[in-house]
């Protein structure tokens, strides 16, 4: 009897255990995961950047050496070229802004490209400001603001009033630490990333006189080349040509602080930021589109991936579709979804214990009770 009394208290333990485990480790939110599924791709080759104007259902999208292509994306299944307007003899058409009609391209030896687009079939080059090699450039009001940098070219912030988009006239420069590849004007500041040097913030108020009030360079910038930059609030998010992601705390300029590194990418061309959705977009040329979960931006991780064997340079969003620009794929568009993982509720694992308690509790009497009436037959 007693060996009978001590088998059920140690089941009933065991039971305990493992109902307290599963309390612990299911969660009572069901797991999610984002999913990506490509529905559409047109090739063009040397697919840089690119630029959606959603209420247009149009894309405009840089292609190198082949100048800037149109698309229709009515329908992101079937998309459609429109238009093309090629690159200058020395061009090759890096990154471009839409300002109204007129679409701005970094084109390279080809300098400062403006486009007017009243008829999208017909657009019309307005301008080429042939300075130094240009790669991108941001418009705010009737103001351009150009990444001017490459061997034996002019390293500098360039500044251009583009008042009159046929006749550009520049106003300003700042020479900076290195090739100036990227810019984003954020309020009353610059940021230019500066090749293996770096970034440098410049307070652009005085538009004919550009200051520089910040500079970032870490140890790491010898041997990796600085790819692209975003800024949201105090935040910098910054991507290595084939290196690391990285996120900055540039609420002081003067003392500008790394917050966490996701070292897993392998060659980060660039970076997109949605904050909505609390995520940041890699385009990395080895691994793919990897998509990382920075609501804590001292905690980086990675929530999604998608790799055809292609090259992305590029994305941009809208809604549930994402727009990219592939080097080997040209130009692609993915859905993004939110998938659901399976999980068990946590009031339904204590209701299957208890049940399983009662069960072998319910047993072992039985047992006990037959095992009690075959001793006194004896």
């Amino acid at each position: 009897m007693k060996t009978r009394l001590r088998n059920i208290f140690f089941t009933l333990v065991l039971i305990l255990i493992l109902n307290l485990t599963l309390t612990c480790f299911v969660p009572r939110v069901a797991a999610s995961q984002m999913v990506l599924t490509k529905i559409g791709q047109i090739e063009t080759s040397d697919a840089y950047d690119l630029w959606i104007d959603t209420d247009l259902d149009i894309a405009f999208v840089t292609c190198g050496y082949s100048g800037v292509k149109v698309f229709d994306v009515s329908n992101p299944t079937n998309i459609t070229e429109i238009a093309t307007v090629p690159s200058s003899l020395s061009g090759y058409a890096h990154q471009l802004v839409k300002y109204g009609n007129l679409v701005y391209v970094g084109d390279g030896q080809g300098g400062l490209k403006i486009i007017r687009f009243d008829d999208l079939l017909h657009p019309v080059v307005l301008s080429q400001y042939a300075n130094d090699y240009t790669w991108d450039v941001e418009v705010v009001g009737n103001t351009a603001f150009l990444a001017n940098g490459f061997m034996g070219s002019g390293d500098r912030l360039t500044v251009v009033n583009v008042t009159d988009p046929a006749a550009p006239v520049p106003i300003g420069s700042h020479v900076t630490a290195g090739d100036a590849t990227d810019i984003e004007v954020v309020g009353s500041y610059a940021f230019l990333t500066t090749s293996y040097a770096g970034f440098t913030v410049f307070d652009i108020k005085n538009r004919t006189n550009p200051m520089q009030v910040g500079h970032y360079e870490d140890e790491s910038a010898g041997n990796a080349e600085v790819g692209d930059l975003e800024v949201v609030g105090s935040l910098a998010f910054l991507s290595y040509w084939g290196k690391s992601f990285k996120v900055l705390n540039v609420s002081d300029f003067s003392n500008i602080e790394v917050l966490s590194e996701f070292n897993e990418s392998l060659s980060t061309f660039s970076v997109h930021i949605e904050s909505d959705r609390g995520l940041a977009f890699l385009c990395d040329q080895e691994l793919g589109l990897l998509l990382l979960d920075i609501k804590n931006p001292e905690q980086l991780s990675e929530v999604a991936r998608y790799f055809d064997g292609g090259k992305p340079c590029r994305i941009d969003m809208a809604d549930d579709l994402i727009y990219m620009t592939d080097q080997d794929n040209g130009f692609v568009i993915l859905r993004i979804r939110e998938g659901i993982l399976p999980t068990m509720d946590m009031e339904l694992v204590i209701l299957i214990s208890g049940l399983s308690v009662i069960l072998v509790l319910s047993w072992w009497l039985k047992k006990s009770r037959m095992s009690d009436h075959n001793t006194e037959g004896i």
